[in-house]
């Protein structure tokens, strides 16, 4: 029994001592919002706070079944901001708020003010999203 015990400590110490020695990450460095974008996953990138009451994310297609979630990995220009997006659901809604930041003319055409962007400089995380535009 006095045996059994001290392997029990043995075993417990060495267990404690690997797991805190282990360099610890924030779980959201493993969370890949691009994930679903392309194909057809129908899903965003951009940002869903708080609790999912405003989808902030780029608007890269304005129609078409690839384009449901307004979203596509395959895509270079961007037409604006919406604040309310469906993910994954295969077909197309909400997109309702509209925003573009530009130095232009107004106009009411959506394909007036899009914007093109390098996907080099497009990242994003959990509660997080970035992009350059370069045509506006």
């Amino acid at each position: 029994m006095y045996l059994s015990r001290n392997v029990l400590f043995i075993y417990l110490f060495i267990l404690v001592s690997a797991v805190n020695g282990q360099e610890s990450r924030p779980l959201t460095t493993f969370v890949n919002p691009f994930i679903g974008t392309g194909g057809h996953g129908h899903t965003y990138p951009g940002v869903s706070l708080p609790f999912g009451m405003v989808q902030l994310s780029p608007d890269t297609r304005l129609d078409g079944w690839d384009g449901c979630s307004a979203y596509h990995a395959s895509d270079s220009v961007i037409f604006g901001f919406s604040h309310t997006h469906l993910s994954g659901t295969g077909c197309s809604d909400y997109g309702d708020i509209l925003f573009m930041p530009a130095i232009a003319k107004t106009s009411l055409i959506n394909y007036s003010y899009a914007s093109s962007f390098n996907k080099s400089t497009e990242s994003a995380s959990p509660g997080y999203y970035k992009v350059d535009l370069t045509g506006c």
